[in-house]
């Protein structure tokens, strides 16, 4: 009866016209309860603004930039700092106010669309910190007004791209409890990041003195993707009952982020300090 019921709908999706699969696929299947927040529902503001911010970072930025001296910017970057410091911690702490350590668990969770005040709450988390990743294109227009070429890297862009994608896309679709734990241990790390970068930007003598805990930062991000990425692959196993794709694409994207970070680790740092010996 099952099989019947699911050859239908396949037979169904397959004589859509392609006005009916777009409203199947991106309105249908989407989260109600955040398919109408700013941003979200829309398949054209967020993918505009990322092609606005490769063009800016990659062409338009380096030649306005040319034959102009870099800004300084040191006070906004202090500012921005206490702005990402505080915005983060208030994020991790409405995920604890909706049960992160007391309901909800880092294992298989069942998803849960109602619309009762803990899942309804986690949407509109969720989607704050979409909201939150958009503004961290920040940094890389700050990198290119600044002349810091070198730190426009392939890793940077491809991690700033990404992140903003999957944020979008868990928040139109799927909201839960399951996916909430990337973005609560991501904005988690993202705290004690931006606490080292606030501190740095107090002089040469607090960075020399920070220096030494720089690579323990790099590998704070590895050891945050590797606990991701076993989270993730929990929504994988056949006994837990959700659906696959979102967990397959989320545990691809670490794989190669854990990829991008290791090689930069070790051409930051392990390579390096066998060049001091």
């Amino acid at each position: 009866m099952v099989r019947g019921a699911q050859m239908t709908e396949t037979e169904k999706i397959s004589r859509m016209g392609f006005v009916e699969l777009y409203d199947f696929y991106w309105n249908q299947n989407a989260d109600p309860r955040t398919n109408s927040l700013p941003f979200i529902g829309s398949p054209i503001i967020i993918p505009s603004i990322i092609l606005l911010y490769l063009y800016f970072v990659l062409k338009y930025g380096p030649e306005f930039m040319k034959d102009r001296k870099p800004y300084d910017l040191k006070t906004f970057i202090k500012y921005y700092n206490v702005f990402q410091i505080i915005a983060n911690t208030y994020v991790v702490q409405q995920f604890i106010t909706v049960g992160w350590f007391t309901e909800i668990t880092m294992y298989c969770e069942i998803p849960d669309f109602s619309y009762k005040p803990g899942p309804l709450k986690l949407t509109y988390i969720m989607w704050l910190v979409t909201m939150l990743k958009l503004i961290h294109f920040v940094e890389t227009f700050v990198f290119v007004l600044r002349k810091k070429k070198e730190q426009v890297s392939f890793l940077h862009l491809y991690h700033h791209v990404t992140t903003i994608l999957l944020c979008w896309l868990t928040t139109k679709y799927v909201p839960v409890a399951m996916s909430s734990f990337t973005p609560l241990v991501n904005c988690s790390v993202h705290v004690i990041m931006y606490t080292y970068y606030f501190l740095s930007t107090f002089g040469p003598k607090f960075r020399r003195v920070l220096a030494t805990y720089k690579p323990i930062l790099t590998i704070v991000q590895m050891a945050q993707l590797i606990i991701l990425l076993i989270q993730n692959v929990q929504s994988l196993l056949p006994s837990c009952p959700v659906t696959k794709l979102p967990g397959t694409i989320s545990a691809t994207n670490l794989i190669i982020n854990f990829i991008l970070f290791y090689n930069f680790y070790q051409r930051k740092y392990t390579k390096s300090a066998s060049k001091e010996r």
